[in-house]
């Protein structure tokens, strides 16, 4: 079957639909989002309601965590703190108790799904190194785990157990013996110097994952956050893909 996996949306509505148009010119048979569908930019709700009647399993992201009133906001930079504070204030009651339900991890078959790290997924790691990647195995036992939360794609390959690498290529699929930690990056704002949404595609019959990148209006998006006064710095990062 055909996964399409995708992961911090951050109310960026033209990316999400961009995105969800690219799956099914793909022929994607589920849709598996991995969190922080709030955040950052102007559509929080449009992007709850298309996530909730699209996608077959949503998961909690940090974002929809203190969108919720979980947590603080304190530990959140000056730029993420203004934007989920508007986000909350805006956020209509069915969209909060969607994410109410939403859980920290799941797993489906030999795939596993989680926002940030199977470490402890309520305590938010970063998976930012091999070292980090190297952790996070020891946690999840299906062949392939999927994480979000860096916003920066990236494969990492387990062989036998003591040998673990970052692949060269966004795309690989998996051998006997091999297990697979792959980071989906960032529908609505990415940080890898490339502004275009970013999703992963995996076929769980073949256990192989590509991943994906969609051009989308990014002008539409700024304009609607300008619009609503977000800090320029945020409108700017959307252009320049950091």
């Amino acid at each position: 079957m055909r996964y399409g996996i995708y992961s911090d949306i951050h109310g960026n509505l033209e990316a999400l639909q961009a995105v969800l148009d690219s799956m099914n010119s793909l022929g994607v048979k589920k849709r598996i989002c991995l969190g922080d569908l709030v955040g950052y930019c102007a559509n929080p709700n449009e992007c709850v309601d298309l996530i909730r009647e699209k996608s077959d399993l949503v998961i909690l992201g940090n974002h929809d965590s203190v969108a919720l009133g979980r947590e603080s906001s304190e530990n959140f930079n000056f730029y993420a703190r203004r934007a989920i504070e508007w986000t909350r204030e805006n956020l209509k009651p069915q969209s909060l108790e969607f994410l109410q339900k939403l859980s920290y991890m799941e797993h489906e078959g030999e795939l596993c799904f989680v926002h940030a790290s199977p470490r402890s997924p309520a305590d938010w790691y970063y998976v930012t190194s091999l070292d980090d990647a190297v952790d996070a195995f020891s946690f999840f036992r299906q062949r392939i785990c999927f994480v979000g939360h860096t916003h920066w794609p990236v494969i990492v390959v387990m062989e036998g157990e003591q040998s673990f690498r970052i692949c060269d290529t966004l795309s690989y699929t998996l051998e006997k013996g091999q297990r697979m930690l792959v980071n989906v990056g960032s529908v609505g704002q990415p940080r890898d110097r490339n502004p275009q949404a970013c999703w992963a595609i995996c076929d769980s019959d073949t256990l192989s994952v590509e991943i994906v990148r969609v051009p989308y209006d990014i002008a539409k998006a700024q304009k609607k956050m300008r619009d609503n006064d977000f800090a320029d710095f945020l409108v700017h990062r959307l252009s320049e893909g950091r």
